[in-house]
């Protein structure tokens, strides 16, 4: 009796051990948490920078910094941003900068959440259909840091109120009104919407980085409406521009709390119907177009007014 006990202990112990070595061998696949904030700082020393990728859209990335004081972080991020910098060995794989060769930042200041930027004249050393793509770079990167809302850009001390090239006139202040990578699908001046979405795009290594693209449409809905019907729309399976949203998806309601925003889908926002999961990518395209239209803080996801 005490020999079969005893088997039977040991038997339970030998099963315990193996799905034990099994976890070890086989780790949970890391889950996306839907609590996780959408936030201009990705993780430690990891800071947002908007490069240009492999099909020629300036890009959502991101890339490791040295100090986490503004002023250094500026002058290290001008480094990357720009071709032959001293910082080219942190470029992610398949982004290239977009500020020309020997581009100097000659000084800066912050003042009232505005960052003044001095070039060297080696900046407007490009060609036509870079100009725009240069300032959308640093206008983008640089209002990705705390604190910081416009850009004003210089030129050996004077104010770039003009691109040479292509004649388009500047403001003073350059905020993300300016657009990035700008479509344009108008046939009438008036009722003018002007909306930028995040697409998804992949890298070599298949990793997951972000395309916003600013477009000019005659439309009178709101911009969340347009957001969701673009991002679900096949059309954009026909380009380099990448959803992961479902086109069966319908955006049932919203509502904004003081500084959240509450997004109502129905059932076709999971990727799977029976582990009730969304995309990460899903996650980000609509949480990133979101919070360039809006002054929201966190968006709270719900599907058939259940939250997830």
């Amino acid at each position: 009796m005490i020999k079969k006990i005893s088997i039977k202990q040991i038997s339970k112990y030998t099963i315990l051990l193996l799905i034990v070595f099994l976890f070890y061998l086989f780790p949970e696949k890391e889950s996306y948490s839907l609590d996780q904030s959408v936030s201009k700082k990705m993780k430690s020393n990891y800071y947002d920078i908007y490069l240009m990728d492999k099909n020629g859209y300036i890009s959502k990335t991101n890339v490791q910094v040295s100090s986490n004081k503004t002023n250094k972080m500026i002058d290290e991020l001008i480094e990357i941003l720009t071709i032959d910098g001293k910082y080219q060995d942190k470029i992610p794989n398949g982004f290239t900068p977009v500020i020309p060769t020997d581009t100097k930042l000659l000084n800066k200041e912050i003042n009232d959440n505005t960052l003044t930027l001095n070039f060297s004249k080696e900046l407007l050393e490009t060609k036509e259909e870079m100009e725009e793509k240069i300032i959308e770079s640093i206008i983008y990167t640089m209002t990705s840091l705390n604190d910081i809302n416009s850009v004003k850009i210089k030129v050996e001390g004077n104010d770039l109120n003009k691109l040479p090239k292509s004649g388009k006139i500047l403001n003073n202040n350059l905020t993300r009104d300016f657009g990035i990578n700008k479509t344009y699908d108008i046939t009438d001046i008036k009722n003018v919407t002007k909306v930028t979405i995040y697409y998804s795009g992949k890298t070599n290594d298949d990793k997951s980085y972000y395309i916003p693209v600013t477009k000019y449409m005659n439309s009178n809905e709101d911009k969340i409406k347009i957001i969701i019907d673009e991002l679900t729309s096949k059309i954009s399976y026909e380009s380099n521009l990448m959803s992961y949203l479902n086109y069966n998806t319908k955006l049932l309601d919203y509502s904004f709390n003081e500084d959240q925003l509450d997004l109502n889908f129905n059932e076709y926002l999971f990727d799977n119907q029976e582990n009730k999961k969304v995309l990460e990518e899903v996650i980000y395209s609509i949480s990133y177009s979101i919070m360039d239209s809006y002054e929201v803080s966190k968006i709270n996801f719900f599907v058939n007014n259940q939250e997830i």
